[in-house]
């Protein structure tokens, strides 16, 4: 009996997911309980799953959530049903390399203080062609986690990643509660950002979370899914960071909804200039690669206005970052 859960949550994800489930099936290590939460598709991504299997048999569980309930809830729902101690999700449209599941079970299972592994991973578009970029982020090593988790730093990793279950539930595994109902979903945005986070309270007790310096997945970049919920993404971040501080100090922690409430007028226009200028940024960048001068030059502008500071900190941590 595996004790490793490799899960898929879909929502129409129709055009991606046989490419998506063929990875999968092209790994090194197969001894996995494969675990499909469709997310009420309203497409035809049930029967391509379906159709996939019959093609090509191996044990796989299909679940249909009764109500859409978004991206968080659907890898809660994982946590709290699956049986296994380490699971790993993969999203519906991104490729597994072959040696994916084989080199992150490996790694945290030859190790009792790890209780999450990532990777790196490289940017495809929407037509699966590489394109230049990628997610590098974590730490390599324990000793240099648990520096990062003694200042109380953000933990920021990969999604693609495995991870001890029962360590995610002590901490409170995907967070679904607390949030004002409708969309946006805030829960969806930054959701492993603060699972990873909260998972490094227990560094304390030894355990660590590091990245293999890997390249294991391609993730699918959308061009047309530019954030328009920049605000959304650093709401959240700041909410996680808060708790974080909270946590440390054995103070009880804020709901979303609590934290967005406590923000002053002047906070939140301060935050809202920081997403502005996020956006205008990315949209310029997406300019210049397709030749549009001036747009680029247009959208940069507005974004330097925006925020002159999140500006240089891009240039900073990015342009001017050594390797």
């Amino acid at each position: 009996m595996p004790n490793f859960t490799l899960a898929i949550c879909v929502y129409n994800a129709e055009k991606y997911i046989k490419e998506t489930l063929q990875s999968v099936a092209l790994q090194t290590m197969q001894d996995f309980h494969l675990l499909i939460v469709d997310d009420c598709s309203t497409d035809g991504s049930v029967a391509t799953i379906k159709e996939f299997f019959n093609e090509h048999p191996r044990q796989y569980e299909l679940v249909s959530l009764p109500v859409n309930g978004g991206l968080c809830n659907g890898r809660r729902f994982v946590e709290e049903n699956a049986t296994t101690r380490y699971i790993m999700f993969v999203d519906a449209d991104d490729i597994l390399y072959p040696q994916a599941v084989e080199t992150l079970y490996n790694k945290i299972s030859s190790d009792k203080d790890l209780i999450a592994v990532g990777c790196h991973l490289e940017y495809m578009d929407s037509n699966g062609k590489k394109i230049n970029g990628g997610i590098f982020l974590g730490e390599t090593t324990k000793e240099g986690f648990y520096k990062k988790a003694e200042k109380e730093k953000l933990i920021f990793m990969q999604p693609t990643a495995i991870y001890d279950r029962e360590a995610a539930l002590r901490v409170g595994g995907h967070n679904t509660t607390g949030f004002p109902a409708g969309k946006p979903r805030y829960q969806d945005l930054c959701e492993d950002l603060d699972l990873w986070t909260r998972m490094s309270d227990l560094y304390r007790e030894g355990k660590a979370i590091i990245v293999v310096p890997e390249i294991l997945c391609r993730y699918r970049k959308h061009e047309n899914a530019m954030s328009g919920n920049s605000i959304g993404m650093i709401l959240r971040m700041r909410h996680i960071k808060k708790n974080l501080k909270l946590r440390r100090r054995g103070n009880k922690e804020l709901s979303f909804i609590e934290f967005k409430e406590s923000l002053t007028p002047a906070e939140l226009n301060k935050l809202e200039g920081e997403a502005k200028a996020a956006d205008e940024l990315k949209q310029s960048y997406y300019a210049l690669k397709k030749g549009k001068i001036f747009t680029f030059l247009s959208k940069l502008t507005i974004s330097i206005y925006s925020n002159p500071s999140y500006f240089i900190n891009k240039i900073k941590h990015n342009i001017l970052r050594k390797k």
